[in-house]
């Protein structure tokens, strides 16, 4: 038998799979309009708010379709020929059937608003409205969300989570009026303002604002809103188009029988756009039941009747827990049980004893004996208020599950979990995998995961990170607000210890017990970019508030000290003014991705990070889902065949490749420096084109936040995760998140690690001054001088290096001897000895309780100490690490050092652990340390270069 499904969303796929499973010989073709595999579009908001990829929503990767003999077609069905038992695509194809299903689901209902073509107005169907928005998101500072029914509060939640200002409005006095009452829609209201969202009810939308991009809203009042995109999530309309054109029998839907065939015979129709016993079913349970009749009535001939389903719908916002069903507004004669608490709001209406419909807000305890109860449409009156109330003034516990359905959707039993556990599943992803309980809309993950607790013996130790952010994750509670309260009293101590010690860092805020009564506030700067404007705020900021004291870090940031608590909101206010942010600089977050300074200028650039390495920053930045990893994350994208960023030791590297003719990144990951000691990453065997480079960091993200060690904070970085799976099995979990097959690694195409030296010429004639700054120790002044050099000599920019150096940028030859002839050049010149030129140290003990040395003095002694020995143009890579967490990035110089203390004739001393090329060798005192690290310098530097005739090698890997 040959079969045509058409449509590739939840009640298509779903289908292909029933018909398999019934007869495997089937011939089955598949039409999917949109272009793409069949796919979750309930999840279709999680994409939005950056909590799921697109390839985590595919229901199917090809090889299934492929191995089950299914045959795809990436088209649209123009129209059916039903008596001739024929179908046209909109290529002017044809095909023949013998049975034909119709699933092409809904289609956005729009309200009758002026302009609403206008560029920055989305509506939410499909995966293509997804991906308009995602680029439009990080342009807008404020999105209007039209219409408060599910989907305009699904959709407002998802975009807040991109750290926008959210306004949904809504035409009624009540949010989704459709499903709960107006006491309910209040207490929804409430929560939604306390997650950021700003709800206006009783407001029509009359017009949109502006003349090429939406600029705003007018209502009827008369009353403006400004907006710089807008969504409308006015509800939706049966997809009947293909039916009417088919000469179907169409009424608000395809007008399906019991057999859920059409008025035409052999043709079926399921889900949204079939109309059966004047319903529509709009949610995927109720869909998958009818999936299962109208399979067996294709392959058996009409055997088994629809007999219709409970309408019920489930919200899909995790901080509010919603379930509504049947008729929840009552009417004269009936009766009606309302419980409500601080957590709960829960509701029945009842008719002649008949369960006519229910809300549960909060706890969904009895949600499946209230589904049966209204399904079979018997008396019930001896159940209430009682069945309202039974769960909630007691615990429950698994015993009450027995029996009852989990996963309403894919009608999954409490007893199918507990066998899945039986046979192994020790996780939430292996019950998805054995069972597909939660995995449709996702409201019964919180229940899956409680039996997975009381069933699953695995002890686990969570550490106090992990609890303090389970309780009050800083995004979670506004600590960003409450620091400008703190900072009014002005009192630093009565800032909480573990909000002080832990929560600030997520705003980039650190208090440091080396400096008490101080905070530092570290700059992000993606890929070291900075423009002279940005750069004089930092120099002002500095100067007014920071002793003039600037930090260039390893990780071309700026970090700003000796900040008094009740001035920390007016620097970070400054930084904003200017496009800057502290936002997600330290604890458990992707922090500042690096890349080549001189990227999209020097002749070594081959691929230019810059637009890269800022996309991949605008995807996690300010989103609660991705600020809550086991552990710091470091990344980096090197485009150069140069090597200046140690980039093999992040947590996730892409490096320069090259494969059949095409630039691109091989990927390495799981470097590190400290949790252990220095690593460098391994070799996933994967190469990426440049743009792909964001979803493969997407995805290695979401693995590492599902399956990374979350107890021992020594051994919860991406290597231990790595080492644990394998590198095969890695890849493979990375493939399977990508939903395809990656590409083996090309050739590397890196050949030179460290430093660029002296003047700079860059591939558009002009040049590139470098400042070496030893140590990375600035002042306010000096970065105020380095901008207007900046804006009077170059092009208005400035480049921070790994090596705590900067540079002015795009120079013309005729502005050379003036600016090198300033002042500021004298003290942090272009050239100087390669002792210098290679240096990196971090803070050390002056500002950083975790070190152990002074280590930026010790660091600058045994340069000056070198380069008046030496006049030599060896590149030698010094690395300092001034406590064993490798901010000094030790392990990837050449000779590296971190601070720790000995033992010497009983006496304890500061001192080193010296490295060469990565290993540790020795441990040396400091005051014996010149001496020692001058042999190492001639035996293994001075000496290879007489021994080999020729310059020493900069990149050891």
């Amino acid at each position: 038998m040959r079969v045509a499904v058409i449509g590739g969303g939840i009640a298509g796929s779903a289908m292909v799979e029933e018909l398999l499973r019934l007869d495997p010989d089937t011939e089955i073709h598949l039409f999917c309009g949109e272009g793409v595999l069949p796919y979750n579009r309930v999840q279709l908001a999680d994409v939005l708010s950056g909590k799921k990829l697109f390839t985590q929503l595919v229901l199917h990767s090809w090889q299934y379709y492929e191995e089950k003999g299914v045959r795809l077609h990436f088209q649209k069905v123009d129209r059916l020929y039903p008596h001739r038992r024929l179908l046209i695509t909109e290529r002017g194809d044809v095909y023949s059937y013998d049975r034909a299903v119709i699933a092409t689901g809904s289609v956005p209902l729009l309200p009758p608003i002026k302009k609403t073509h206008l560029k920055g107005v989305f509506v939410l169907r499909t995966i293509k409205d997804v991906y308009g928005m995602l680029d439009m998101l990080p342009l807008s500072r404020r999105v209007v969300v039209i219409g408060g029914g599910l989907l305009g509060v699904e959709s407002a939640r998802a975009i807040r989570d991109s750290g926008v200002d959210v306004f949904l409005i809504h035409i009624m006095d009540t949010l989704m009026e459709q499903w709960i009452d107006r006491q309910c829609s209040q207490l929804v209201k409430n929560k939604l303002e306390r997650l950021g969202i700003k709800v206006l009810l009783s407001k029509r939308v009359e017009e949109l604002l502006g003349e090429k991009r939406v600029e705003g809203v007018r209502f009827s009042d008369g009353d403006t809103l400004e907006a710089d995109m807008v969504l409308l999530a006015t509800g939706i309309r049966a997809n009947t188009d293909l039916a009417v054109r088919s000469g179907l029998k169409v009424e608000r839907g395809i007008l399906v029988d019991d057999y859920l065939e059409t008025s035409s015979q052999y043709v079926y129709a399921v889900g949204e756009c079939a109309q059966h016993r004047g319903k529509i079913y709009g949610i995927v349970a109720p869909i998958l039941e009818q999936v299962k009749v109208c399979a067996k009535n294709i392959i058996y001939g009409n055997v088994e009747r629809y007999e219709g389903s409970p309408s019920y719908t489930i919200l899909k916002v995790p901080e509010i827990r919603l379930v509504s069903g049947g008729r929840v507004h009552e009417e004269e004669g009936d009766e009606v049980f309302v419980y409500m608490d601080n957590d709960n709001y829960r509701k029945v209406v009842l008719r002649e004893g008949k369960l006519e419909g229910f809300v549960l807000l909060g706890n969904f305890s009895g949600l499946s004996q209230l589904l049966d109860v209204m399904k079979k449409g018997v008396n019930a009156k001896h159940l209430f208020p009682n069945i309202l109330l039974s769960d909630i003034l007691r615990p429950s516990t698994t015993e009450d599950l027995v029996g009852k359905t989990v996963c309403n959707c894919n009608a999954v039993s409490y007893e199918d979990i507990l066998n899945a556990i039986k046979l192994g599943a020790k996780s939430l992803e292996d019950i998805q995998r054995m069972t597909r309980a939660s995995t449709s809309c996702g409201s019964c993950i919180p229940l899956v995961e409680n039996i997975l607790q009381q069933h699953v013996k695995i002890q686990r130790k969570v550490n106090r990170v992990e609890e303090y952010k389970r309780e009050r994750h800083p995004f979670s509670v506004n600590l960003r607000k409450r620091l400008e309260e703190w900072a009014e009293e002005g009192d630093w101590q009565k800032v909480p210890e573990e909000d002080r010690e832990y929560g600030l860092k997520w705003y980039g805020v650190f208090y440091r017990k080396a400096t008490p009564g101080y905070f530092m506030v570290r700059i992000r700067i993606t890929n070291g970019v900075l423009t002279a404007q940005q750069a004089k705020v930092i120099a002002h900021l500095a100067k007014k508030f920071g002793r003039n004291e600037v930090d260039i870090t390893s990780r071309q940031q700026i970090q700003l000290r000796w900040i008094e608590l009740r001035y920390l909101p007016e620097v970070l206010a400054a930084l904003e003014t200017v496009g800057l942010t502290t936002l997600q600089t330290g604890m458990d977050n992707v922090r500042n991705i690096t890349g080549d300074p001189l990227s999209g200028l020097h002749e070594e650039n081959v691929i230019d990070t810059v637009f890269i390495t800022r996309r991949m920053t605008e995807i996690f930045l300010g989103k609660i889902q991705y600020a809550n990893l086991p552990r710091k994350f470091n990344v980096g994208v090197l485009g150069s065949i140069r090597d200046m960023i140690n980039c093999k030791f992040n947590d996730l590297c892409f490096y320069l490749a090259k494969k059949n003719g095409k630039y691109g990144f091989n990927v390495y990951a799981g470097g590190k420096m400290g949790s252990g000691g220095p690593n460098e990453a391994w070799n996933l065997d994967i190469f990426v084109e440049p743009y792909d480079a964001i979803w493969i960091l997407k995805a290695v993200i979401e693995i590492y936040n599902d399956l990374g060690n979350r107890e021992d904070r020594s051994k919860n970085r991406l290597h231990f995760l790595i080492r644990e799976l394998g590198v095969e099995g890695f890849r493979a979990e990375l493939e399977k998140r990508m939903v395809k097959k990656l590409p083996a690694a090309g050739e590397d195409m890196v050949r030179w690690c460290g430093e660029r030296e002296g003047l700079i010429r860059l591939r558009n004639g002009l040049y590139a001054v470098p400042l070496i700054v030893p140590a990375g120790i600035f002042t306010g002044d000096a970065l105020q001088r380095a901008a207007w050099l900046a804006q009077k000599y170059g092009s208005g920019e400035l480049r921070l290096s790994t090596y705590q150096r900067l540079f002015i940028v795009n120079v013309p030859q005729e502005n050379l001897n003036q600016l090198l002839s300033d002042p500021l050049l004298d003290k942090y010149p272009i050239s100087t000895s390669p002792f210098f030129t290679g240096l990196i140290a971090c803070q050390g003990s002056r500002t950083c309780a975790f070190g152990v040395i002074e280590n930026k003095p010790d660091a600058l002694r045994l340069a000056d100490y070198l380069s008046r020995k030496y006049n030599t143009s060896i590149p030698i890579r010094m690395h300092w690490s001034g406590c064993a967490k490798g901010c000094g990035l030790h392990g990837a110089g050449d000779i590296g050092f971190v601070g720790t203390k000995m033992k010497v004739d009983g006496e304890v001393k500061l001192a080193v652990d010296v490295f060469l090329r990565g290993k540790k060798i020795d441990t040396v005192p400091l005051d014996s340390l010149e001496a020692y690290v001058e042999k190492l310098f001639v035996d293994n530097f001075l000496q290879e270069v007489k021994d080999e005739g020729s310059g020493h090698p900069a990149c050891q890997s």
